[in-house]
């Protein structure tokens, strides 16, 4: 399977609680084409985050009911 690279990001937000964040989460840098901050000045794709999301092992103890059919036993 080709790996399918993922970045957290890191932006710009204006406002009160504004200021230099990073996101939570990883995006491809097709989805990040369609995120409301992508493109703007101070928007940049953190590389030293990078990972393959088809080898990221999914903690499914977070999911609504902390089970998954297909989870490692």
């Amino acid at each position: 399977m080709d790996p399918i690279w993922e970045y957290r990001w890191e932006f710009f937000e204006d406002g009160y609680w504004g200021g230099m964040k990073q996101t939570s989460f990883w995006m491809t840098d097709i989805e990040a084409a369609r995120w409301h901050a992508f493109g703007k000045p101070q928007t940049r794709r953190l590389d030293e985050t990078k990972r393959d999301r088809n080898t990221v092992k999914i903690d499914y103890n977070a999911t609504s009911t902390g089970f998954h059919q297909m989870r490692e036993k």
